[in-house]
């Protein structure tokens, strides 16, 4: 039969803390960690993005509908796409 042990866990729990608070300050000593921003656009049809490098960021798009749905009188849901949202993320 296994026994749970609060002590094993509580010291686990330390050991992995520890491990990610490691990982962070070293990716950010080296001063290379760059910002990461979202920016949405919205267009009435699909566009396209540009997906690379953009000066020192790598940037990616999405196209993503905006839909508008209505409740028949039966219950059932009518979805209709009325523009569309062009997600850009740069990092």
């Amino acid at each position: 039969m296994t026994k749970f042990s609060f002590t094993f866990a509580l010291g686990a729990f330390a050991i992995l803390a520890g491990a990610m608070a490691l990982n962070t300050s070293a990716a950010n000593a080296g001063g290379g960690a760059k910002e990461f921003f979202v920016q949405d656009y919205q267009f009435a049809k699909p566009m396209h993005g540009y997906s690379g490098h953009s000066g020192n960021y790598y940037c990616d798009y999405q196209r993503l509908p905006t839909r508008k749905c209505i409740t028949n009188g039966n219950g059932s849901e009518s979805c209709k796409i009325v523009g569309w949202t062009l997600r850009e993320m740069c990092q």
